[in-house]
């Protein structure tokens, strides 16, 4: 039994750094929307890739609006059968960036006692994308994102949301217009407008360096591009938000030993693969006033999966996830002001894999606030946390990666500089800073590492054009 719940807390331990590996790269703001509709950088974001209000109704509308020359076409019925942008919006993305651990990693060619491995790592670039992002017809456009990672060497679809969208009004009620949609997307939280949610809350941009902590909720990453999803969503009154989606798994690059193609997928593939659909839900109230906008709502999901090695007739986990989350924005002429909040619980219930009490939670806590000034200089300060279950199965000792007490609690603070000398560039400097990681500030892994040897200082110029 001790030697099983080894190798499982190993198997839990690999398939977590697969999935940090594996996170989608922070999308923005990109030139294709300002190429299609003639506007500044500004009108849609305060300092990218934060919303504003009206970069807010954009999105609702669904990337449709334009002011350049459209091709289009109308039938003998005077219906209108085409109408797209004379010329795509399309837009390149590159990150580079320079990455400095606390301690360095143990070297990969050596015994875990002699320290030959660097602390420094340089990426150039971290990431290059390609982005389709505006109208594609009338009522119909898409955000695309098509990212090379050079840590795989591997190109594969990032975060993308195709929506359609309309306007109605209840004819009895006075100011009842509301916005109507739908929208398949492969990342819950992708087509949320606001930055208090995981697909677009800070921080923006990563390091693919940094020491992954050994648990997170299944809504907070894990499923981003694992999944392909599709719902309804309406805007109402210009304040309430509501939405309601389902998901199911998908693996990009796997192929199928049988018919040589994608899917369907089998046990062995890894990862976690929800057995069944998974309802996403959302709901969120905005008020703006002046130059102030406040919003707060509720996400979440319900998901059944099946783990690695296990066929989909056989037993499943469970993970039921709730989050709460607010933002507030001044939007000034020099000065920018902006809050997030965001908190997670997550109740997880295992009957596949081995862990030492079936029921666990985990809860996440992040609290953000950032200045700009003339949206040329500022800064972002975050607290974040992570507390949860203790299990010693599921949070096993491992070096580096593991946790010695079977604790996932983790928390610090990251604190980041930058300078746009552009709209469209954006050069930071970001500081991470651990007071605990993976259940202890000392020895946390259980071969002598402690949770500050992970503090990372990271160093990256971010570009689109």
């Amino acid at each position: 039994m001790g030697i099983w719940r080894a190798t499982a807390g190993a198997g839990l331990l690999v398939a977590l750094l697969a999935l940090f590996l594996l996170k989608p790269s922070a999308a923005l703001a990109t030139p294709g929307f300002a190429r299609q509709t003639g506007l500044a950088c500004e009108a849609c974001h305060t300092v990218f890739p934060e919303l504003t209000p009206f970069g807010r109704l954009f999105k609702f509308n669904g990337y449709v609006f334009s002011n350049v020359k459209q091709l289009q076409d109308i039938n003998e019925k005077s219906q209108s059968t085409l109408a797209m942008t004379e010329f795509p919006p399309v837009a390149v993305q590159l990150q580079a960036s320079v990455t400095s651990l606390g301690h360095s990693l143990p070297d990969t060619g050596a015994p875990a006692v002699v320290d030959l491995s660097q602390k420094n790592t340089a990426e150039f670039p971290q990431a290059l994308s390609i982005f389709y992002t505006g109208k594609i017809s009338d009522n119909l456009g898409a955000f695309l994102q098509v990212t090379w990672d050079p840590t795989s060497n591997s190109i594969g679809i990032d975060n993308s949301d195709l929506r359609f969208a309309d306007h109605g009004s209840l004819p009895w009620v006075s100011a009842s217009d509301f916005i109507y949609g739908i929208t398949v997307n492969n990342n819950p939280t992708v087509e949320d407008v606001w930055n208090s949610t995981p697909a677009w809350g800070y921080p923006f941009i990563l390091t693919n360096v940094g020491v992954p902590r050994i648990a997170t909720a299944l809504i907070d990453g894990p499923l981003a591009q694992q999944t392909a999803g599709a719902g309804g969503y309406i805007w109402a009154f210009n304040h309430l938000y509501l939405e309601a989606s389902v998901y199911r798994s998908f693996v990009t690059g796997f192929t199928n030993s049988i018919t040589g193609g994608p899917g369907p997928l089998d046990s062995t593939v890894p990862g976690t693969r929800l057995s069944s659909t998974a309802p996403y839900w959302r709901g969120a109230w905005e008020q703006d006033w002046s130059r102030n906008s406040l919003s707060f709502g509720t996400f979440g999901i319900k998901a059944d999966t099946h783990p690695s090695g296990i066929g989909q007739g056989g037993p499943s986990d469970t993970f039921t996830d709730l989050a709460l989350d607010a933002q507030y924005q001044y939007i000034g002429d020099s000065h920018i002001v902006s809050a997030y909040a965001t908190w997670i619980h997550e109740d997880r219930d295992f009957n596949a894999i081995p862990a030492a009490h079936p029921h666990n939670t985990l809860d996440t806590v992040r609290l953000t606030g950032s200045y700009f000034y003339d949206r040329k200089v500022g800064g972002s300060l975050q607290y974040f946390s992570t507390t949860g279950s203790s299990d010693s199965v599921l949070y096993a000792a491992a070096p580096v990666i593991g946790s010695a007490n079977g604790s996932p609690d983790t928390q610090g603070v990251i604190a980041e500089l930058d300078y746009l000398p552009w709209l469209n560039t954006k050069l930071g400097v970001q500081y991470t800073a651990y007071t605990k990681f993976n259940g202890a500030a000392t020895n946390y892994d259980g071969t002598g590492r402690n949770s500050s040897d992970n503090n990372t200082l990271y160093v990256f110029v971010w570009v689109a054009f």
